[in-house]
């Protein structure tokens, strides 16, 4: 490969995000949220032995947790991992596991690449899941997007040989970043099944404006 996109450092997703916090909030992240968080421990985790769990999702940038809370309602069999800096997301997650005394979920709050590179066993992950990320729409913040070759290599080392990486977006130009990353990516090749993902804010809203949602579905190669 040798485009330059392969030569730029990992965009990060930064620290959790606070902001203002109610007394009810801050009470889920202080309490809620540590009986859910991802462990880090000294060797990578492989949740499938860890938890009994049939199948590991994660929902990467998982915002206000629509699509990680229809997958916790549906896939009862699967263990769903949330990542996201946005506390609002996390807290309200947390809080829907909590309530309906689910313990099939597992969150990191905060940066999703440190998840990717140390926390999680190679080919431990069933389906990755990224749902309308940020589009950075500006031709100067391009760099910035997530989907880069740096970014299908961390996941192509953690899906399993049967995996799959869906990615969802209803921004045109981001649809023709993601489908120029894939081209000159060989570890990843396209599956024409369509994959029915949940319904979230962000396709609800897509759908409102007339946008049209471009869903991709990669299979590894070379496992």
């Amino acid at each position: 490969i040798t485009s330059p996109m392969t030569s730029s450092p990992s965009i990060r997703t930064f620290h959790a995000r606070r902001g203002r916090m109610s007394s009810s909030r801050l009470r889920i992240l202080d309490d809620i949220v540590p009986r859910f968080e991802l462990a880090q421990d000294t060797r990578a985790i492989d949740l499938h032995d860890a938890t009994g769990a049939s199948k590991v999702i994660i929902d990467f940038g998982c915002g206000m947790g629509d699509a990680t809370i229809a997958l916790l309602t549906e896939q009862p069999d699967a263990m769903v991992l949330a990542i996201d800096v946005h506390t609002p997301g996390i807290c309200r997650i947390a809080e829907f596991a909590d309530e309906n005394n689910l313990e099939q979920l597992r969150i990191h709050h905060g940066d999703g690449f440190i998840v990717l590179e140390q926390l999680l066993a190679e080919s431990s992950v069933d389906t990755m899941l990224v749902l309308f990320p940020d589009p950075w729409p500006k031709a100067k913040h391009h760099k910035r997007r997530l989907i880069q070759p740096s970014f299908l290599a961390l996941v192509h080392r953690l899906l399993n040989a049967d995996g799959q990486l869906v990615i969802a977006t209803d921004d045109s130009s981001y649809a023709e970043h993601i489908n120029e990353v894939i081209d000159i990516c060989d570890l990843f090749s396209r599956n024409p099944t369509d994959y029915r993902i949940p319904s979230t804010g962000f396709a609800r809203r897509g759908i409102k404006l007339g946008n049209s949602i471009e869903i991709f579905t990669l299979n590894p190669l070379t496992k």
